[in-house]
């Protein structure tokens, strides 16, 4: 028994394709290497929006707490302090709205590309 490449399932030795995901099955070490290298790739791909998730909602946190607390519990108007936290909130959540839609292009190019490889295969 041995792993398949793509969802790592148990499959056998001599079988042609994977009972699970379908992807053809090749005794290449080059072949397997690439598609083990594809699918790093996207997985690290994937982990970065993890992070870009996790600062987007530090901006909108920053956007939308400190203006509340200055207005309604402390009762002070907006000083220049406030309006730079929320300003830094505002452009944290756009930028990580913007890396995690670069990101989300890079995965689908490269599924795409193992994909491809695969369809070349058969």
């Amino acid at each position: 028994m041995t792993n398949c490449p793509i969802c790592n399932s148990k499959v056998s030795e001599t079988a042609k394709f994977c009972v699970e995901c379908g992807a053809k099955l090749t005794t290449a070490a080059s072949e397997r290497a690439w598609i083990v290298t594809m699918q790093e790739k996207i997985r690290l791909a994937r982990n970065n929006n993890s992070l870009y998730n996790m600062v987007a909602i530090v901006g909108i946190l920053l956007a939308a707490i400190v203006p509340f607390l200055m207005h309604y519990i402390f009762l002070f108007t907006m000083d220049s302090l406030s309006w730079s936290l929320t300003f830094a909130g505002i452009l944290l959540f756009i930028g990580s709205a913007v890396c995690i839609g670069f990101d989300n292009k890079k995965v689908k190019e490269l599924i795409e590309e193992l994909q491809k490889g695969q369809k070349e295969d058969k």
